[in-house]
């Protein structure tokens, strides 16, 4: 049950205490028990106390119970999991911009160690689609670009970012639960080697509940019309990032006989696809030129009205 109070003036929305141990218990389906003895032992959550002593939960505390949840799921000890906040600087805990900026910086120079204490504390403040919709896109652009009168950052810094930040996802996605059903089919283009947009395509639609066959980058036409001959998708999603990708997936589809016949649904994401619609438009099926959070609540959007 949801319990009204009043924010301080220095409160963001999401400090605000809210929630009693009984609802956080039905939202988090971890027992009051167990969150006193982490609260005890690991000194997280941080619930405020009412005048007679009873906690309540902020938003920021459900994160922060769920991320505890999710590190001790994939095989990370609790005190290990809280180490990992407790390293975080008070000024970034509710601050997202500083929470960003640390993170960049931490990539920017190499240094994987706080760039995990960053990236842990945006899983733990925004959650898995928070992430997956705001620090990372942003993150990997803030990586890549150019500081006033400077030439930008080397190449080798935006592959350590992508990386990371690759990693970080596929981490995230293995921490999902399973989904039943007729599957979603994601790949990248022919040639297309950039993936992370596909891999925040795919954690977001499998944290909406959807089964996602993910194939990765560099999919050759014939092997996704191979896989969506197989699996009788709900529908398929092909990202392209790069402008001869884009080439690639015409010249495929210019050639191709089985498409149609084995795509109920197919959309055409990416860079490549935002940035020169009017050519896009030649591809058969819907495009994704928006956002990734736009295009997995295009997709979501079709598919349910299609059960």
């Amino acid at each position: 049950m949801a319990v009204d109070s009043q924010a301080s003036p220095a409160q963001a929305d999401d400090q605000v205490p809210r929630y009693r141990v009984a609802a956080v218990e039905r939202m988090t389906r971890i027992p009051a028990s167990t969150l006193r003895s982490w609260e005890r032992r690991y000194g997280w959550p941080r619930p405020s106390r009412t005048p007679s002593g009873q906690r309540l939960y902020s938003d920021q505390d459900l994160a922060v119970i769920r991320f505890l949840d999710r590190r001790r799921a994939e095989g990370m000890s609790l005190s290990q999991a809280a180490g990992l906040l407790h390293a975080a600087p008070a000024v970034a805990d509710h601050d997202p911009g500083r929470l960003l900026a640390r993170l960049v910086a931490a990539l920017r120079a190499y240094d994987e160690a706080d760039a995990e204490g960053a990236f842990a504390v945006g899983e733990a403040l925004l959650g898995v689609e928070g992430v997956a919709v705001g620090l990372v896109p942003a993150a990997i652009v803030a990586a890549s670009a150019h500081d006033p009168g400077e030439d930008g950052p080397p190449v080798e810094v935006e592959h350590f970012a992508s990386n990371f930040l690759r990693r970080q996802t596929l981490r995230l996605l293995d921490g999902l639960p399973p989904a039943i059903g007729r599957p979603v089919l994601v790949g990248c283009g022919p040639d297309e080697q950039h993936e992370l947009g596909a891999l925040l395509l795919t954690l977001l639609l499998r944290a909406r509940g959807h089964r996602v066959v993910y194939l990765g980058a560099r999919v050759p036409g014939p092997a996704m019309e191979r896989a969506a001959a197989a699996l009788d998708p709900a529908g398929v999603v092909v990202s392209l990032t790069m402008p001869e990708s884009l080439e690639r997936a015409l010249e495929w589809m210019r050639d191709s006989r089985r498409w149609s016949r084995h795509t109920r649904a197919s959309w055409w994401a990416g860079p490549a696809v935002a940035n020169a619609p009017d050519l896009a438009a030649r591809l058969p099926g819907g495009l994704l030129d928006g956002s990734v959070d736009q295009g997995a609540a295009a997709v979501d959007a079709t598919l349910a009205r299609r059960h």
